[in-house]
């Protein structure tokens, strides 16, 4: 009885961490506006997109200089609750983070974005939980602050307390439409 118990629970964890997992390497955008741009480091998964920092660099946190993004376009199999990571690489506490915009254009005062306080190496940053519906969106990463990298970024139906990834993620082709 403990044994079935143990699988049962091991199982359902599973299940939990597992969830339907849109993953996208950052280089392939479906389009992509200066000053955002793409870079070659093989300490990233081979590339990555950034705003390039500024000099010079601020030594307080202030709006964006320009709108500069990338777009990309995905198909969600199943309607959701969707959690955002992206895998970061922050310059400092005034270059650490990217808008999030799905299915919009215009930043505004509501308009999500990712941060965190662990710099100058790659890492796992937490973003907003979206509801999305099954079917075709545009997902904006949109310039926040210079000096920030992404590398990749991933939707997935597993709860944040429950999963979180711990290095590069394999992409799932699959669910981004050209």
């Amino acid at each position: 009885m403990i044994v079935v118990f143990l699988i049962i629970a091991i199982f359902g964890a599973y299940s939990q961490a597992s969830g339907t997992r849109i993953v996208v390497q950052t280089e392939h955008y479906n389009s992509i506006t200066p000053s955002m741009q793409v870079v070659t480091d093989k300490r990233a998964t081979g590339k990555y997109i950034e705003i390039p920092l500024r000099l010079p660099h601020g030594v307080k946190e202030s709006g964006p200089a320009d709108t500069g993004h990338a777009e990309y376009k995905i198909n969600v199999p199943k309607a959701g609750l969707y959690q955002f990571w992206a895998r970061c690489r922050w310059y400092d506490y005034a270059g650490n983070s990217f808008f999030i915009l799905v299915d919009a254009i215009q930043v505004t005062s509501k308009t999500p974005f990712i941060t965190d306080e662990t710099y100058k190496k790659w890492h796992w940053v937490a973003g907003p939980a979206l509801q999305l519906s099954a079917g075709f969106h545009t997902i904006r990463i949109q310039n926040h602050r210079d000096g920030a990298k992404m590398d990749q970024w991933l939707f997935t139906t597993a709860k944040k307390n429950r999963w979180q990834p711990t290095r590069s993620e394999k992409e799932t082709p699959q669910y981004m439409v050209k």
